[in-house]
């Protein structure tokens, strides 16, 4: 269940780059295991922020404005108006925003450079392998298959990449004994993982033989700053399923959910 938020306030996309007395950032986001990267980072840090929607309906992502801080034209992006700096890419902006602050979610090269090289490369794994197959085994389900184009071989690999990253992740809290997944820190592994793999349901990953993976996801989902910031810019509980969401609210979601997205292909030569 989510919390409302005390540190977080939105603005409009528009004012994003306005000067403001509550805080010196601003987060570019939308509802998605991307997205809330940025406030789940920002409400375990304790830090006030600020945050405008992308919004995809609009297709926001694709406008000038945006392509100028991300050319890529994804979600989410920084802006820092007291160092006048943008950042595009989560890895990136969870690196930057926690060497910003001095978050102890990044401990520096000097107070533990072993945990140090760790967290850059579980978080580069996020970015690199279980953000990917995850993404691609909702596309080709939840987008893709539900518009009428239905690719059971392509399906059949993401879900099975997916499953391989997840069991990836529980055999590392296995292997560091939690509760967290680099041991008894909380860091940005965590931050970066969590909406990616409290999102199985929506990927039809099965994870029910996972024990570790799921006692770190009900752990995550009762913290407060997690379950805060799954809620900014809005929630949507059907990407993690029951007991998260209720069938009508799934099934609401299903048909929204590919409603988002076009389902952009080109004929090979």
């Amino acid at each position: 269940m989510s919390h409302a938020s005390t540190l977080a306030r939105e603005v409009p996309l528009e004012a994003a780059w306005e000067t403001s007395s509550h805080s010196e950032v601003c987060c570019l986001i939308y509802a998605t295991q991307n997205g809330w990267k940025l406030p789940i980072l920002f409400e375990e840090m304790g830090v006030p922020y600020e945050w405008a929607l992308v919004d995809f309906d609009e297709q926001e992502q694709k406008s000038a404005r945006f392509l100028a801080v991300n050319p890529n034209g994804r979600i989410p992006a920084l802006i820092d108006r007291g160092r006048g700096v943008t950042v595009a890419e989560s890895g990136a902006i969870l690196e930057y925003v926690a060497e910003r602050f001095r978050s102890p979610l990044l401990p520096t090269l000097e107070e533990h450079l072993g945990l140090h090289l760790q967290v850059k490369q579980w978080l580069y794994w996020q970015v690199s392998a279980l953000g990917p197959s995850m993404g691609q085994a909702m596309y080709f389900q939840r987008i893709a298959k539900v518009r009428g184009h239905d690719d059971p071989f392509a399906i059949g690999r993401f879900i099975a990449e997916a499953e391989r990253c997840l069991q990836v992740l529980n055999d590392q809290l296995a292997a560091s004994g939690g509760p967290f997944v680099l041991g008894e820190r909380c860091t940005l592994v965590d931050v970066a993982s969590f909406a990616y793999g409290a999102s199985a349901y929506w990927a039809n990953v099965d994870v029910s033989e996972m024990a570790h993976l799921r006692a770190w996801l009900d752990r995550l989902h009762a913290r407060p700053s997690f379950a805060t910031g799954l809620g900014v810019p809005f929630a949507r509980p059907a990407f993690f399923g029951p007991p998260h969401a209720t069938d009508d609210e799934i099934e609401a979601e299903i048909a929204r959910n590919a409603g988002q997205f076009a389902v952009e292909t080109k004929a090979p030569r």
